[in-house]
């Protein structure tokens, strides 16, 4: 027991541990094997976000729906409530009890298997857990802890919605559902507060109830043990007369204490009165003062420092205007100095242009000799490539030289062919000597082939597979021989066996045996020969006869035996018998020697040995039918390679025929390419001894000095361009600078004049820009006086305020009655500070205490407190004696009470004290506990339900496409009802709704009841069963895209029979397919069958 309790703790503290990782809990698959209209039917295309089940009326929609609490929460029975069976109760589809599995799994990656089969206690769970610690098995506890504390009422009213929940806000207001939202809330989600407050309530009862309990019970037994006691007491005159002086001693302690409560309480009156005394005095003080100091409620709130902070603006801005005066002066100076040339504003443009040239006329500067040598030198290289060719060539005709492209193709394709022509010509006549000398080789090889053939003499006629199957019939004859002698070895054992047979006999004594059993015998012979005979003829009568006598005589043999008449022993097998098997034993050796004889016979007639050969005439007949073997393969393979060798003889003259014959046809071509070849030459007006390579280098060579002569005439433009651009820059430069004065710049050395023009243009640039900064700034100081004199007439318009409000034109008379002013706001502030710390300064309990301040010196309170205290130590004193005279009395009485029945009674008075005091105590902590726990629920309820409701109003807004802003009021209160608010505050109770709107109001507080939920705890997978039938389209789209922005946080079924339905989901979903796959799934139920269709069970 101990090893079970163990193994399901740990059990439960994997589940506990995944769930303390887990996100919420998805559903994965389905898996019906006998429930409603479906037999062994599973569903494994789960989206975890949301999916649609579809199908037609009776497809089973709603089935899926009561499976998933039939195997979570139990299987409804015909004791549940009607509401119950009509919802969940169903004739399954096959005989025998509903059954299936549904796979749930977490954002850690546990699974989780849940199986349940309809039976006992609403059927009979088993729950798997695949997790990273391990698996584990178990039932409903484990359910338990999987499920978070969820029970049915809950899973039915918040995460299973049809619209017989949606209908009806009342499913919500049970305590059951109330709690555990609560418990959820509080960080409870595994405790129901229904279940701890009716432990609390029952166990209150059990101890105190108006009429039961157990301390009522025990202050009974009190009292009936007391009255016994004092029964008791009055029984002596002794102990009579110490109860009433002690009764008289109590009466004094009473009075007593009274007269000191009540001078206790005066003491405390007159410390509080002379505790009171300098607050009053203060308090008079104040009020005189307030009543010397001036009114004026029109001077505001310090004002002495609002003028001292005017009068510090005031001066603040005079200086800014001042220093403002100062830098416009400064900037105007700046304006006229910063050093703008005029001729630059007229032609500044031509002045920005040659500065952009100035890059370009340097590299013409600079780059020029080194063109003019690179011109030089091409032009050399021209005429040394002219005199390298020669043949007369000029760079006058080389430029006129020029190719058709047509004449040009052809010599290329010619020269293309002539190349061709000879590699193939060459390449036949090399085929045709190595041919030539493979034929010559061969033909040697086939020669020492034959003369190797001829050399092999006694060959035999024989074909080597010929002699082969002799050699096989030769190694069967030395087999054969073998057996032979080994049967031979078996008819020797056989015949020993059959004469030791013959010759084992056992002889007993059979007196009496004869003449006892000759005739029962004798007639059972009878009986057997009858039998036999007519089996063998057909005849009945005679069989029947047969079998009658064979009867008699096993009953003569019985009564012979029984009578005792004889005996016998049978220790070994009849000899008849054992003749008869060593006899066929023999017989079957000799025939298989008979027939290995036969076989020897006749393969030694085959070899033309003796019938009866030995291993010596076989093994020298082996041996030569080995020579023969072997002489004749040789012969064959010599023969076999003079053959193949004749052969490839025959077909390499063939190929060599073939070579010449290629050789003749190349050579042909080759004479009629180079005949084209000389003319296209003559043509192109080149050398007709030139070969292919040799016309494509000076074809090469004549592009060559063309390329070449397109250089040098580019060099030489080059040149031109550069003396060209280098004299307009010039000229133009020539022209700013005398516009600005400047002296001239040398031809082609003008680089260094441009770049001092760039320098004093850009100089001229930043003056011009800091002139229009200087003018922006002007502008903008020119701004800000005037907004300074703006501000500084407003600060004067506020003094002139104050000034009015004082009722004086001068500032420091001002100050004063403002000083005056707020020192009579502050007196008063300190009144009221005062009045609230000590309220018996002004309220009706002080009313007494402030004429007693007033009617008595301070002197005299203190002396009345002096004495009140004197009194009440006398009093202290005699209380005091009196407690001790108690405690005398009470020695007295408990030493008369040692004895006898008095101490019994005592004892069970101390006894029930006891029990009654623990009750007690018990009993205080369980009702103050019931105090907490309702502080605690009604604390949650203000604090919590407002999100609560804030949550219901965000949902009702989209769910009303804004129409309906807020729900106001508590859930569960049954004295408050739902409200929601439209438009300007515009309030309807939850009964003047239309029927869709009052759905969508229940479905809003639902999502905000799971959004609740899931704050503390796992939520389930949300099933939401056709819920949108009542909705109009705008607002049952605008459902389809709530549901769709709730599936990313908790996993949704949505079940529905109305295509449009589907198409809303599918037009509210992402648009890009892989999001759209993310997002939902969708699974088609097909419609069942007429004799199949989903039928309710008869609830009556």
């Amino acid at each position: 027991m101990s090893r079970f309790r163990h193994g399901l703790k740990k059990r439960v503290g994997i589940l506990r541990n995944c769930w303390s990782r887990a996100g919420n809990l998805r559903l994965t698959g389905i898996n019906i094997e006998n429930f409603g209209p479906f037999a062994d039917r599973e569903f494994s295309n789960m989206s975890g976000k949301l999916t649609l089940l579809h199908g037609p009326n009776e497809a089973g929609k709603s089935a899926i729906r009561a499976f998933l609490r039939s195997t979570l929460f139990g299987y409804v029975n015909k004791n549940d409530r009607a509401a119950l069976r009509e919802l969940f109760l169903y004739r399954h589809f096959k005989p025998g009890a509903g059954s299936g599995s549904i796979s749930l799994t977490t954002s850690s990656g546990a699974s989780f298997n849940v199986h349940r089969r309809d039976g006992k206690r609403r059927g009979e769970v088993a729950i798997t857990a695949n997790t990273i610690e391990g698996v584990a098995t178990g039932s409903d506890d484990l359910l338990h802890t999987l499920l978070g504390g969820i029970d049915s009422e809950l899973y039915t009213n918040v995460f299973s919605i049809s619209l017989s929940e949606l209908q009806a806000l009342s499913s919500l207001n049970s305590d059951e559902i109330r709690d555990k939202i609560y418990s959820v809330g509080l960080g409870l989600a595994n405790v129901s507060l229904t279940d701890a407050r009716s432990e609390l309530d029952d166990e209150l009862r059990k101890l105190r109830s108006p009429r039961a309990g157990r301390i009522r019970k025990l202050e009974k037994d009190l009292a009936e043990a007391r009255a016994s006691l004092e029964e008791t007491r009055r029984g002596s005159d002794l102990y009579a007369e110490l109860s009433n002086n002690f009764e008289q001693v109590v009466q004094n302690i009473d009075s007593q204490t009274a007269e000191l409560e009540d001078t206790r309480s005066d003491i405390e009156r007159q410390k509080t009165l002379v505790g009171l005394r300098k607050r009053w005095e203060r308090k008079t003080e104040i009020e005189r003062q307030i009543s010397d100091l001036p009114t004026n409620d029109s001077v505001p709130e310090n004002a002495e420092h609002q003028m001292e902070s005017l009068d510090e603006q005031k001066s603040d801005l005079q200086r800014q205007l001042d220093e403002s005066v100062l830098r416009q002066k400064e900037r105007e100076q700046e304006a006229e100095s910063v050093g703008v040339v005029d001729a630059f504003i007229e032609r500044g443009g031509d002045a920005r242009k040659l500065g952009m040239e100035t890059a370009h006329y340097n590299k013409a500067v600079v780059d020029l000799p080194g063109v003019e040598q690179e011109l030089e030198k091409e032009q050399a290289q021209l005429d040394r490539d002219l005199a390298a060719l020669g043949g007369g060539w000029t760079e006058q005709s080389i430029g006129e030289f020029e190719t058709p492209m047509d004449l040009q193709a052809n010599l290329e394709s010619a020269g293309r062919e002539l190349t061709g022509a000879r590699r193939i010509y060459q390449e036949h006549e090399l085929a045709v000597q190595s041919r030539t000398e493979d034929r010559e080789t061969m033909a040697d090889e086939a020669l020492k082939l034959a003369a190797a053939r001829d050399a092999l003499t006694d060959v035999p006629k024989e074909t080597s597979a010929d002699l082969e199957n002799k050699r096989a019939r030769l190694s069967r004859l030395r087999a054969a021989i073998a057996e032979s002698g080994s049967i031979r070895s078996e008819m020797n054992d056989a015949q020993k066996n059959l004469a030791d047979t013959l010759a084992q006999t056992e002889i007993e004594d059979i007196g009496g045996f004869v003449g006892s059993i000759l005739l029962p015998v004798t007639v059972v012979i009878v009986g057997i020969a009858s039998m036999a005979w007519s089996y063998m003829s057909k005849e009945l009568s005679g069989g029947l006869a047969g079998l009658l006598a064979l009867m008699a005589g096993f009953m003569l043999v019985s009564r012979a035996r029984a009578a005792g008449g004889f005996k016998i022993t049978l220790r070994r097998p009849a000899i008849g018998e054992a003749k008869d098997v060593a006899t066929a034993q023999v017989e079957e050796v000799q025939e298989r020697l008979d027939a290995v004889a036969k076989e020897i016979s006749e393969i030694a007639k085959e070899f033309g040995v003796s019938n009866t050969p030995t291993i010596r005439d076989v093994e020298e007949k082996a041996g030569e039918l080995d020579r023969s073997l072997d002489l004749r393969r040789r012969f064959e393979a010599v023969a076999r390679e003079f053959e193949s060798a004749a052969a490839r003889l025959a077909n390499i003259d063939m190929r060599l025929t073939e070579s010449h014959t290629a050789l003749a046809l190349a050579s042909n071509t080759l004479a009629d390419v180079q005949n084209r070849w000389q003319l296209l030459l003559e043509r192109t007006e080149l050398r007709i001894d030139l070969d292919p390579a040799q016309a494509a280098n000076v074809m090469a060579s004549i592009r060559t000095l063309k390329s070449q002569q397109r250089t040098v005439a580019s060099l030489r433009t080059r040149v031109s361009q550069m003396y060209d651009t280098a004299g307009e820059i010039e000229m133009r430069l020539t022209d700013v600078l005398e516009a600005a004065e400047l002296p001239d710049a040398s031809p082609m050395k003008a680089t260094e004049v441009l770049q001092d023009l760039s320098e004093r243009l850009l100089a001229h640039d930043r003056a011009v820009e800091r002139q229009k900064q200087i003018t922006a700034e002007l502008e903008i100081m020119a701004n800000g006086h005037a907004n300074l004199e703006h501000r500084l007439s407003q600060v004067d318009g506020k003094i002139e305020a104050l000034l009015e409000k004082g009722d004086t034109a001068d500032q420091e008379e001002f100050k004063a009655i403002a000083r005056q002013v707020q020192e009579r706001r502050d007196l008063e502030r300190k009144l009221s500070e005062m009045h609230e710390l000590e309220p018996l300064l002004i309220n009706d309990d002080g009313r007494t205490f402030r004429d007693d301040l007033e009617a008595t010196p301070n002197e005299e309170a203190v002396a009345t407190l002096q004495q009140l205290q004197d009194q009440e130590k006398r009093l202290q004193g005699m209380l005091d004696h009196l407690h001790e005279e108690q405690g005398n009395l009470r020695r007295q009485q408990a030493e008369f009470e040692k004895s006898g029945q008095a101490l019994e009674l005592h004892s069970k008075i101390n006894v029930i004290e006891e029990k009654l005091n623990n009750d007690a105590h018990r009993w205080a902590v369980l009702t103050i506990a019931r105090d907490i726990f309702e502080r605690t629920r009604e604390e949650f309820q203000r604090e919590r339900q407002p999100a609560l409701m804030q949550a219901a109003s965000r949902y009702l807004s989209d769910l009303t496409l804004g129409r309906y802003t807020a729900v106001r009021a508590v859930i569960g209160e049954k004295e408050q009802d739902l409200e929601i608010v439209e438009g300007e505050a515009h309030t309807k109770r939850a009964n003047e709704l239309s029927r869709g709107t009052a759905e969508q109001l229940f479905l809003a507080m639902r999502f905000a009841l799971i959004e609740e939920y899931a704050r503390k705890a796992e939520p389930m997978p949300v099933v939401l069963d056709d819920i949108l039938v009542n909705f109009d389209p705008e607002r049952a789209k605008a459902a389809c895209r709530v549901i769709m922005d709730l599936s990313e946080r908790f996993q949704i079924l949505f079940l529905t029979c109305h295509p449009e339905t589907m198409a809303m989901f599918e037009s509210v979903a992402p648009g890009e397919k892989k999001a759209r796959d993310e997002a939902m799934s969708i699974i088609e139920l097909a419609g069942t069958s007429a004799e199949y269709r989903l039928t309710l069970v008869d609830t009556a």
